[in-house]
This record gives structure tokens, C-alpha cells and sequence, in this order.
């Protein structure tokens, strides 16, 4: 997350004027610790009631909701400058990655937005041994129709931008510009809306 804030500011992103919101907030001792001091205001939205606790005690100046993530943008009136979606790497109920927060993001993004999303292109025998639930049937189902592919189990970081762009296009958005940064297996996935 530092090298993204890094990258941020060299195209020109205030981040101390950013209203951020962070989507899956876990327990808020991963990334959400590494940017939550540098924005304008932080709300963290969790659906484990159980983690609020933590939550307050790593991100004490946020604001946080517990709540359903996937549904809370269909509710939610507030719009947001940053919106940090680290989603589950798989399933999760009947959820799939970030897939099913579009298209109600939109929703709750400022005018114009930096929107990070956690990306999967491919796995290697590692991270497949480390993760074995990754790349289940349900999950490159749900990849091959949310990214329109037939190669979901690899897909390129310029296909998955067509998918955004398009969904940005389809809620009066345009993606002015993107890049990715390597967390692990894992990537962000920067998009300026």
C-alpha cells in the first residue's frame, strides 16, 4: 500500500483529501493501517460483528459499520474520493472476489474516484498449494462471466481494465487511467474513475 500511495502522489493524488472508504475492513491490521493516517476520513464497513473491537483498536480515528459490504452500497447516501475493496480471495457465500460489489459501487463513489480493487490474474503451484480452495469451479465460473473469457484461470491485466472500463462506462464513469501493484499472487488493481 505504501508504493500505491507513493504512485498516487506522483500522478498528482492528494491523499490527505481523501474521503476513503475500506469495503472489507477483517480486522483493519493489514493495509487499512498503512493509509488510514494520511486520509481526510476513513469509514470501514465489516460484516463480523466480532472483529468491530479490533477494528476500533488498529483504525481508531475510522468510522466503523458493521454490515453486509455486498449490500451496503444499495443503502449507503455518503460518496467517496478512495475506495479500497479487499475482498475475499474465492468464495464466500454466495459471493464471488469483489464481483459481486458491481454495480452498486458506483453508488457511493465520488465524481471522480480512486477505486483499488485486490486482482487475481493466475495462480502458481504455491499459491494453489498454500490456497486450495483458489480456482475452484464456482470461482472460474464466476471469472470467466464477470471478465468475459473463456481463460479464466489467466487473465490479463488489460482484460480485466476492459471489464472495468466498461462497467465504469455503463454508471456514467470513465477510467481515466490504471496501474497495478504486486502485493503477492494478489495484485491492486488502481483505477481512476
Amino acid at each position: 500500500m505504501h508504493v500505491v500511495l507513493r504512485k498516487l502522489a506522483a500522478r498528482g493524488v492528494i491523499v490527505k483529501n481523501l474521503n476513503a472508504l475500506e469495503v472489507f475492513g477483517g480486522k483493519g491490521d493489514f493495509h487499512t493501517v498503512d493509509y488510514a493516517s494520511r486520509v481526510k476520513s476513513l469509514e470501514v464497513w465489516e460484516l463480523d460483528p466480532s472483529l468491530e473491537a479490533l477494528l476500533r483498536r488498529n483504525v481508531p480515528n475510522a468510522s466503523i459499520r458493521i454490515t453486509n459490504a455486498f449490500q451496503e452500497p444499495k443503502k449507503a447516501s455518503r460518496r467517496y474520493d478512495l475506495i479500497v475493496v479487499d475482498n475475499p480471495l474465492s468464495n464466500y457465500g454466495d459471493y464471488c472476489e469483489h464481483f459481486d460489489v458491481f454495480p452498486d459501487v458506483f453508488r457511493v463513489a465520488a465524481d471522480s474516484c480512486i477505486l483499488i480493487l485486490n486482482v487475481i490474474p493466475r495462480i502458481d503451484r504455491g499459491a494453489q498449494r498454500a490456497f486450495p480452495y483458489l480456482f475452484n469451479q464456482p470461482q472460474l465460473s464466476r471469472r470467466r462471466v464477470f471478465y468475459e473469457t473463456d481463460r479464466a484461470s489467466n487473465v490479463y491485466f488489460e482484460q480485466m481494465v476492459r471489464t472495468y472500463r466498461r462497467l465504469a462506462a455503463t454508471n456514467s464513469f470513465s477510467l481515466d487511467w490504471w496501474f497495478v501493484q504486486r502485493r503477492s499472487f494478489v495484485y491492486y488493481l488502481v483505477l481512476n474513475i
